[in-house]
């Protein structure tokens, strides 16, 4: 009696799809791997931010300024003798150029914020999916262990007199073909009604 109960818990745990044990060790690699993804891809938006900002201020620094200071100049009377007073048209320059650089790398800053809560948010949700693959990856490995103990088990038992394999494949053979035709019963069965 013992043994029809080990045998049909036997089926019942062999009717499940077989992972290979390396499955598990894969997915954990993978893991691992989107995590060093993730943390290249933050670099790398940071490096990007970092290029665009020293951009800017070079821009701000070798464009930028020299027009604001000729458009100063321009603006000053013939009477003033800029050369001499350059150094209070630039002290005068200065807040609005330190403004204008603050307002754009404020913008950069914000953009580089944004793009980053997205990876985030994006590896918070893979990461979770992935658990939950990782958990049912573990799972499955435990009941193929379960199996292959219940079947080593069996086999201990019988003296290996019972092939459990070639009998769980007459089962499978022959719960398709029981399958197959309750389909071909089907349209009688609606002919019927």
């Amino acid at each position: 009696m013992k043994f029809i109960k080990l045998f049909f818990l036997c089926m019942l745990t062999s009717a499940c799809v077989t992972i290979p044990k390396s499955t598990n060790i894969l997915t954990q690699q993978m893991a691992e791997e989107t995590n060093n993804m993730h943390n290249l891809n933050i670099s790398l938006v940071q490096q990007l931010f970092n290029e665009r900002k020293q951009r800017l201020n070079t821009f701000i620094t070798n464009k930028y300024t020299p027009s604001l200071i000729e458009r100063y100049k321009k603006l000053l009377p013939d009477t003033i003798n800029y050369k001499k007073e350059l150094g209070n048209i630039i002290t005068s320059i200065i807040p609005v150029i330190e403004a204008k650089k603050d307002s754009l790398n404020t913008i950069l800053d914000n953009q580089e914020k944004q793009i980053i809560s997205q990876l985030n948010t994006n590896y918070q949700k893979f990461t979770r999916a992935s658990n939950s693959l990782q958990n049912l990856i573990s799972s499955a490995t435990k009941v193929n262990d379960s199996e292959e103990n219940i079947i080593q088990s069996v086999d201990n038992i019988t003296h290996n007199k019972f092939n459990l394999n070639a009998i769980e494949n007459e089962l499978d053979s022959l719960l398709g073909k029981t399958s197959n035709i309750f389909n071909k019963l089907k349209p009688f069965e609606k002919s019927l009604k």
